[in-house]
């Protein structure tokens, strides 16, 4: 619609009429035409002067423009070096006991003996000694009680899963801290049970390296048991417990005669003393985990 045209005082003319009328031929025609072209100039100059140039009423280049003030600098490109996460959430993983076996492989468990070995490796004279031979010396250690008073629930099972977590029951070799055979005992161990229980164990040889290994998780039984776990001495030590206690904690994490024996095979009964002093938990987590793994997993079968 056209804007109506201005009242004549808006553009500053004044049109009244001549008193004159004689001076006016026209009767005052002449006048309003040239008001009416001086009305279309001083249009045609205001829409020149202000209208917005084509660009403003872009709204495409508006918002643009808009953008670039409010929106963040985007930052510069960083070389990646790992592989992207993955764009799904990873299926937790369950736990210990009830994944299924082809799931259970899928951990670095010993589940196969070594083929290769550090430089300072070194095997005993005579060669291994065949799985079924291993086998029947760790069962015959693990049934042999050591203590006379007392005794120690212990399982030919938790014997076969250390010995080959240490070893995977290769009876020759000898590590390179000069661990000996299939339960890898150390010179230390095999003087401190020959003296204890009163016995002449080789560690060499592979009967007697089982029996050193089982009298010394027999040592660690009642002595955690009696001195942390409140048991009587003399009594009966039980390692059958799995030590479920609380839901919200995985059995190889919790506080039990179990995981002290086994956390203490290899890191030494001193080691676990001062983690259940300090109520700190066990600093080999993942060697009793796999122990008790392999106890479910039973490999040498």
């Amino acid at each position: 619609m056209s804007d109506p045209s201005p009242e004549p005082e808006e553009i500053g003319l004044d049109l009244e009429p001549d008193p004159d009328p004689g001076h006016d031929p026209d009767g005052g025609a002449g006048t309003w035409l040239v008001a009416f072209v001086l009305l279309l100039g001083a249009v045609a100059v205001a829409v020149f002067l202000f209208l917005p140039d084509g660009s403003d009423n872009d709204p495409v280049a508006a918002a643009t423009t808009d953008d670039a003030v409010t929106e963040s600098p985007t930052p510069a490109w960083e070389p990646r070096t790992t592989d992207p996460a993955p764009t799904t959430d990873p299926e937790p993983n369950p736990p210990i006991g009830t994944e299924t076996e082809e799931e259970a492989t899928e951990h670095a468990l010993p589940t196969v003996p070594p083929s290769e070995h550090p430089p300072c490796t070194t095997y005993l004279d005579g060669g291994r000694d065949s799985a079924a031979d291993v086998e029947a010396a760790l069962d015959e250690a693990a049934g042999t009680q050591f203590w006379t008073n007392s005794s120690v629930d212990l399982s030919a099972d938790l014997v076969k899963a250390i010995a080959w977590m240490e070893s995977g029951w290769q009876s020759d070799i000898v590590a390179c801290d000069g661990g000996t055979g299939l339960m890898q005992i150390q010179p230390d161990t095999e003087e401190f049970v020959n003296t204890r229980f009163e016995t002449d164990f080789d560690r060499t040889d592979t009967r007697d390296n089982a029996m050193l290994g089982s009298a010394q998780i027999q040592w660690l039984a009642k002595y955690f048991a009696v001195n942390y776990f409140g048991a009587p001495d003399p009594g009966s030590y039980d390692l059958a417990d799995d030590c479920s206690r609380d839901d919200a904690v995985p059995d190889h994490q919790e506080t039990c005669l179990l995981n002290s024996v086994i956390s203490a095979y290899q890191a030494g009964f001193g080691t676990v003393e001062t983690a259940l002093d300090s109520g700190s938990g066990y600093t080999n987590l993942q060697y009793i985990e796999t122990v008790r793994a392999l106890l479910d997993l039973r490999p040498w079968e």
